[in-house]
């Protein structure tokens, strides 16, 4: 029986990471990562190192260290890094790991691609349980994209 994801699913601005994260605190064995919009900014926070990383990036930013979606100017150094901390767990012994948010641009092959595509096509030689965020506009088009149709189940925060 393949190894099932699961997925935290809700609309945008609705609160998915910020009680995953009341959660995640509770939790042992647990890491991965964050993406909190703190002051209305974006970041991507590592959950073992506890490390905060601007995702955001200024106007007089680079293009080629840029990823551009929508009207959001993203930091290609800071996605590497995050991609870097996930790939990590993979030879980690966790009870949990966390993946927020998949979004269009990985549904592209951007953002935290190829990580994402990695750890699922690896989660039978993982011991963690994985939990994607997905707002859930792109769910059919996230379960489509991995070819998760059989292999996931949604994940209710527990309070």
């Amino acid at each position: 029986m393949t190894k099932k994801i699961l997925i935290v699913t809700g609309p945008v601005h609705s609160g998915k990471t910020t009680r995953l994260m009341h959660w995640a605190a509770s939790q042992t064995k647990i890491d991965g990562i964050f993406q909190p919009v703190i002051d209305d900014k974006r970041f991507i926070y590592h959950i073992a190192s506890r490390t905060l990383k601007s995702l955001e990036v200024p106007a007089l930013a680079k293009e080629e260290h840029i990823i551009r979606i929508g009207n959001y100017r993203f930091s290609k150094e800071t996605f590497s890094w995050a991609q870097k901390k996930l790939l990590d767990c993979l030879s980690k012994d966790l009870d949990w790991l966390i993946i927020d948010e998949i979004g269009p641009l990985e549904l592209e092959g951007n953002g935290l691609e190829p990580a994402i595509s990695s750890i699922i096509n690896a989660r039978e030689n993982v011991t963690a349980k994985i939990i994607c965020v997905v707002r859930e506009e792109i769910l059919q088009k996230f379960i489509d994209h991995y070819k998760l149709h059989n292999s996931y189940e949604i994940f209710e925060i527990p309070s």
